[in-house]
């Protein structure tokens, strides 16, 4: 009892000795933190300059946003400006990675020089090779791309694999939450990835999904010890898997806006996938690997690279005759595995580039491959946004319609009603790329991002060319009179909006 006491005036008297020195010298404090924090913001800025290997645009960027905002700025970059490369994964997470890897490159794979040409050329950048054997079904809209997945989860007896950046409690997240629970009753394996930084679920919500046996996991919970390095770096995949035979992935998340039951815009046009046979496997092994890394846990990837479970999770039949190419890569991987493929296609043309995208902030490699390639007489077309969900990155993708201009692309807005979210490359009507990311800075430097190659004439690239004629139809072609005759706090806002969305 009497220690109790003796501890509780010990505390007392500290709490009233540290008030005493921060009331009465409060002027000093002020004034050497504020030095701290200058001190801080220099050697961050010298780092940036002469150390770090991010590009030019997000060094600008800090740098403004230090010498504008210390006290902010510096601290932001504590919080989310840090090198993703600089990050240490636990044990358990670099064992299981590591094990799992392994053993999927022991897997037979199609030899690289029978693929389609393109297609060898990312296969050797990145290391992810082409599948044939695949029936891939393009999926145009909200209505469509809900229908196709609920139909194919009613199906499902062994395993669902399900991972999003944005998963709504509303309509549509629900009655896809209520078919996990219903099959996860029937004994298949559920397994739930969301990203805790796109997604915020009640545990209410989730809570009946565990009862019946399903597995969930946030994507680095922004409560974690690790937020001040992963709090930028999100998962921004979408993947389904079912009976590791059938998969889906492309630009919708789950919610009511994704079907156009929103205030802000009267339609949402967004493209989505079907693909069932070989390369469904890619998939799988992306999730999977997103998985054994939220589970921060020995043997977590046991079960998956046993005999049983390669025969389980890695074994999809052919069902059809397209060759599909998955590319997937994040903040921790020493290259930029899905931009530079993006490029690739890019460089590849000899007519035609139709891109379109929801964001428009490249980075000044990805501004120089698409601007060289328009002033070579190649058509290049890009659909943006006439009206944002964002300001910043509408305003950012807008500052540079006018050098793609001055270049010879061709920009479109979208109707000023609605908002485009598809994430499409076509080049030449015969070779494309669909998926998760954006033509961004973010996309290509901060995200964990995924794409779909596809490869020669097709059904699947018939409708993508169809899709996108379509979609210049709803839209208006910005012109390079308009762009120059813009307002000075239009130009302002634009300027200032690309200068910082590199670091947003």
């Amino acid at each position: 009892m009497l220690r109790n006491i003796r501890h509780l005036l010990l505390v007392l008297i500290s709490i009233l000795l540290i008030s005493y020195i921060l009331i009465h010298y409060s002027t000093y404090l002020f004034y050497v933190l504020g030095l701290l924090i200058q001190v801080a913001g220099l050697f961050i800025s010298i780092y940036l300059l002469l150390f770090d290997n991010r590009g030019t645009n997000s060094k600008v960027a800090w740098i403004a946003i230090i010498i504008l905002l210390p006290v902010l700025g510096t601290l932001s970059f504590f919080f989310f400006g840090r090198n993703p490369h600089q990050r240490r994964f636990t044990s358990a997470q670099y064992t299981e990675m590591n094990k799992l890897k392994d053993r999927l490159r022991e897997l037979p794979r199609p030899k690289i020089e029978e693929t389609p040409d393109l297609s060898q050329r990312i296969g050797h950048l990145t290391d992810y090779v082409p599948f044939d054997g695949n029936d891939v079904k393009i999926l145009t809209n909200g209505e469509a791309t809900f229908h196709a997945i609920l139909t194919e989860l009613e199906k499902a007896t062994e395993h669902i694999h399900i991972q999003y950046y944005i998963f709504r409690q509303d309509i549509i997240g629900t009655q896809i939450r209520n078919m996990l629970i219903e099959k996860a009753k029937a004994g298949v394996e559920v397994r739930f990835i969301y990203d805790d930084w796109g997604t915020k679920l009640r545990q209410g919500f989730i809570k009946p999904l565990l009862e019946v046996g399903a597995e969930v996991e946030a994507f680095d919970p922004v409560y974690s010890f690790w937020i001040a390095r992963t709090a930028n770096l999100r998962n921004h995949r979408k993947i389904i898997v079912i009976d590791g035979q059938i998969a889906f992935t492309g630009g919708l998340n789950v919610g009511e806006e994704y079907r156009s039951n929103t205030e802000d815009f009267s339609f949402w046009r967004d493209t989505h996938l079907q693909i069932e046979g070989t390369a469904v496997r890619a998939l799988q092994e992306s999730f999977l690997l997103d998985w054994v890394y939220t589970r921060n846990m020995e043997l977590a990837a046991d079960c998956f690279i046993s005999r049983a479970g390669i025969k389980k999770y890695f074994t999809p039949v052919p069902a059809g005759e397209e060759w599909a190419q998955i590319v997937y890569g994040g903040p921790y991987d020493k290259e930029r595995l899905v931009r530079d493929s993006m490029l690739d296609l890019i460089d590849s043309a000899k007519t035609s580039v139709s891109i379109v995208s929801p964001y428009f902030v490249p980075d000044e490699e990805s501004l120089s491959v698409l601007r060289r390639v328009a002033m070579s007489g190649i058509d290049v077309k890009i659909i943006l946004p006439g009206k944002g969900d964002r300001g910043v990155s509408f305003h950012g993708s807008n500052a540079y319609i006018e050098t793609m201009l001055e270049a010879g692309a061709k920009i479109y807005a979208y109707d000023l009603s609605s908002f485009i979210h598809a994430k499409i490359m076509i080049v030449d009507d015969e070779k494309a790329a669909i998926g998760t990311a954006n033509f961004d800075v973010r996309s290509f430097r901060l995200n964990h991002e995924l794409m779909v190659f596809l490869y020669g004439e097709s059904e699947p690239l018939d409708h993508l060319v169809t899709n996108f004629h379509e979609d210049v139809e709803n839209s208006t072609l910005y012109t390079l009179k308009e762009m120059k005759e813009k307002a000075i706090i239009q130009r302002l806002k634009e300027q200032l909006a690309s200068l910082f969305s590199p670091i947003l």
